[in-house]
């Protein structure tokens, strides 16, 4: 199990995360402000997003309750949150 404040959740909307530390595949996250625990299915680093639930193809990525992008690929709970997977919705040119 990861210690306690292992991520950042900014406002209670979001469906990611930010990693305050790196984050291995397997590592188990339970904290209190998480529905459930979320186990790691990505490496994750330091300051990099997790996804909090599974987030559909062309489903909006929220962080601080507002929407900042899409995801172009679907993003499993636990993976990694990054331009390999999310686009910001002011430089998108595929539709949400």
């Amino acid at each position: 199990m990861a210690r306690a404040n292992t991520l950042i959740v900014l406002d209670s909307r979001d469906n990611i995360a930010i990693a305050l530390q790196e984050l291995a595949v397997g590592t188990v996250i339970n904290q209190a402000d998480l529905a459930a625990p979320i186990e790691v299915c990505t490496p994750i680093p330091r300051g990099h997003k997790i996804a909090l639930v599974d987030i559909e193809k062309g489903a909006g990525i929220i962080k601080y309750g507002e929407r900042m992008g899409h995801a172009f690929a679907p993003i499993p709970r636990g993976a990694h949150v990054h331009t390999q997977n999310v686009i910001g919705d002011r430089v998108s040119t595929e539709p949400a």
